[in-house]
């Protein structure tokens, strides 16, 4: 077997040289190690590297390793997640048997116990050697729509994309309103949804494929919609964690996977980032927006995200004296500009009567 690819998932660096140092000293094996600091760049590495194994530590939330393995599992089937855990760690009352099946249960493969020994990690590299490969389970595309600014016309690219998608792709599309303060997709489709992203929430203990078909309302286009919480103060139930599990089973259930954002660049917008094929971000050609993306571009690239999963898209575009023409925002974003959609009144029309342009 060549060398086996390691990702370590996680930022204590005392694990991360306690698990080198016992590499370092195998006989047979010389390991690739990849460092992923925190655990939502997990997919993505995993996506990229392929690598046999992921070593996380087990800090004993079920909940969290769940979310971990469906992620793995989406982008990188043929890997392995192992629990590092200290039975020490583990609460008094708790006996460690229950510990390890939750574990086993949440999409957990191994385990290593710390400290960790050479002769357990060579009986791991064995067990690798032998195990079969995974058949790799179905993988939909994620295109997320972002802004740093309302009112730019995100929401109506978001629709009109996933109703155009599903003209061609009937039942194979999703739409998530993933404006969780303010959405607006289930208004702009002429949709009462009776379920929301916040049902998917609170059932986060039992959801899988079949139940984010169930909770999503179908259109007459097509598509489905999981709609936005119905209020912001339902919205806050919705953290980083939990959008990527929804994200992670919603692409295994359709081919594609379209998600509005609320041009507020926090967490949950990160969350929808890792897990995005591809990402648009939309702005209107008006001083201050072309300038509040710049700031936005400059913060994307500083959390090291790849520039080629993002396009840019001016929307709205208007040839009018004061207004920027296209080759000044491109040379103030330093970006290529993707796509520019000229102003029409007729998409303002759409938006306000639930009727989709495309």
């Amino acid at each position: 077997m060549p060398a086996p690819h390691v990702m370590i998932i996680g930022s204590d660096a005392k694990l991360t040289g306690e698990l080198r140092a016992v590499f370092d000293s195998l006989p047979r094996w010389d390991p690739i190690v990849h460092l992923v600091g925190e655990t939502r760049r997990a997919g993505e590495t995993a996506r990229s590297r392929r690598p046999q194994l992921a070593l996380v530590e087990m800090n004993g939330r079920s909940a969290s390793l769940r979310t971990l393995a469906e992620e793995l599992q989406a982008a990188s089937p043929e890997t392995q997640l192992v629990a590092v855990f200290d039975p020490n760690g583990f609460p008094p009352d708790v006996p460690e048997s229950a510990v390890l099946i939750e574990a086993l249960r949440s999409g957990v493969s191994d385990f290593l116990r710390r400290p960790v020994s050479r002769h357990d990690v060579e009986q791991l590299f064995d067990r690798l050697g032998d195990a079969r490969p995974k058949l790799a389970s179905h993988r939909g595309k994620v295109v997320s729509f972002i802004s740093n600014k309302g009112g730019v016309g995100k929401s109506t690219l978001a629709v009109n994309t996933a109703v155009g998608l599903a003209q061609s792709y009937p039942e194979k599309v999703l739409l998530i309103d993933g404006s969780l303060q303010m959405g607006v997709c289930a208004a702009m489709l002429d949709l009462k949804p009776a379920t929301t992203l916040i049902d998917a929430v609170r059932e986060r203990d039992r959801l899988d494929e079949t139940l984010i078909r169930q909770l999503a309302t179908p259109h007459k286009s097509g598509l489905d919609l999981l709609a936005a919480p119905a209020d912001a103060i339902e919205g806050s139930e919705v953290d980083d964690e939990v959008i990527s599990r929804i994200l992670t089973l919603s692409r295994r259930a359709y081919d594609f996977v379209i998600v509005d954002t609320f041009p507020l660049f926090d967490r949950v917008v990160m969350a929808v980032l890792d897990l995005s094929d591809a990402s648009f971000v939309v702005l209107d050609n008006v001083v201050p927006t072309v300038l509040g993306t710049a700031k936005l571009l400059e913060v994307i690239e500083g959390l090291g995200y790849p520039a080629e999963k993002f396009a840019v898209v001016v929307n709205r575009y208007l040839r009018a004296a004061g207004h920027p023409r296209i080759e000044d925002v491109a040379d103030r974003l330093q970006r290529e500009i993707s796509h520019a959609i000229p102003y029409d009144k007729k998409l303002l029309l759409s938006a306000n009567t639930g009727q989709p342009f495309v």
